[in-house]
């Protein structure tokens, strides 16, 4: 096996020093690169997203597999190369990152998930054309058993927001009218006997952009058609359900993560 170089060109400034503290949605981060690499920073600031890769010095490098116990049972036992997890036996992780600032070889971004003091080996741009895969599906669309643990409501925001492009009110309401859809009828979001009729209403404009990202209805597939009514409409089998969002919905976006479900949509399911 042939030697490797591997050069560190900066590090992380995170708020959070302690892995198991670390939200798998990241927290506001920064990048210090060391000045020695400062030229390979000329006009990065005209993208919007990059990829940031770390290597982090406390992964287990040993095991192949690991048990995954919010999954179904079946398939919790699953191979480290079809996981996220930091256990790998090279100890390298990318991450794309909302890119807020540049100051001078500081860069300032909207959410990291490495920790503070990780050593940063790559900066590359996130470009659309090749990295987004809207079809893409994983384990997780799959074989998740607690719809509703906190961690995956949160998941469905980050999904969300990227597709629409920020966390507003409307992300946040979305994730959670699918979460409630994902729990009462006892499906996941990407199933693909549920279908969505997208109301005419503009005031659904931006629950409609959460609900596309999270269900991956399109057009095309058939799952997503144009609702003559306000609203937004979820078929599955011989379930109709409507929901209308309150004003709430978009005139918040915190306190929309506390409120009890029915402060923010009204619901009308047919018998």
């Amino acid at each position: 096996m042939s030697d490797f170089d591997l050069y560190q060109i900066g590090v992380v400034e995170s708020p959070v020093s302690d892995r198991r503290l670390m939200s798998p949605q990241g927290v506001p981060a920064k990048v210090h690169l060391f000045s020695e690499y400062a030229d390979g920073l000329y006009l990065i600031e005209e993208n919007t997203h990059l990829w940031i890769t770390g290597w982090l010095e406390d992964a287990d490098r040993e095991r192949l597999q690991i048990v995954r116990p919010n999954y179904r049972p079946t398939h919790r036992r699953r191979g480290i190369f079809g996981l996220r997890s930091t256990t790998r036996p090279n100890s390298l992780a990318s991450t794309p990152a909302r890119l807020l600032s540049v100051s001078g070889t500081t860069l300032e971004f909207e959410a990291l998930d490495f920790i503070d003091g990780t050593p940063v080996v790559d900066v590359r741009r996130y470009a659309p054309t090749n990295d987004i895969v809207f079809s893409a599906r994983g384990a997780r669309d799959r074989y998740v058993l607690d719809k509703e643990d906190p961690t995956w409501l949160g998941e469905l925001e980050t999904e969300a927001g990227h597709f629409h492009g920020a966390i507003t009110g409307g992300v946040i309401a979305g994730a959670r009218l699918v979460q409630y859809i994902a729990i009462e009828w006892d499906i996941l979001p990407k199933d693909p006997e549920l279908r969505i009729a997208a109301g005419s209403d503009v005031q659904s404009a931006i629950l409609i952009d959460a609900v596309q990202a999270l269900t991956g209805a399109t057009f095309g597939t058939g799952r997503l058609r144009a609702g003559s009514e306000p609203g937004i409409r979820f078929e599955y089998q011989k379930r109709r359900l409507t929901a209308l969002p309150h004003p709430c919905v978009q005139a918040e976006r915190e306190n929309l993560r506390r409120r009890p479900f029915e402060e923010l949509f009204i619901l009308h399911e047919e018998e």
